[in-house]
């Protein structure tokens, strides 16, 4: 698939001055900086769709086990509403 002409291409901004610098370093031997960045964007992996219900819930109940759990009481009574 051809590329859109340069002018008819969104510009991508770099913020950071340490990924501007491996881009250059990166382009020494002739390729543009899109052609460097459209090969890196190709070898990554792609996000794994969205999986059912029950794996979603189970992930989440997993983050949640790492949670410190508190217990409330207030003037003598217990999570249950008894009186001690």
């Amino acid at each position: 698939m051809p590329s859109p002409s340069r002018r008819q291409q969104r510009a991508i901004t770099i913020r950071s001055d340490h990924e501007l610098a491996r881009l250059a370093l990166l382009t020494r031997d002739g390729r543009s900086q899109m052609q460097v960045i459209e090969e890196v964007l190709d070898r990554m992996p792609l996000p794994k769709p969205l999986s059912d219900k029950q794996e979603r819930r189970a992930h989440i109940e997993a983050i949640l086990a790492k949670v410190p759990k508190r217990t409330y009481r207030h003037h003598g009574v217990d999570r249950c509403g008894t009186v001690r």
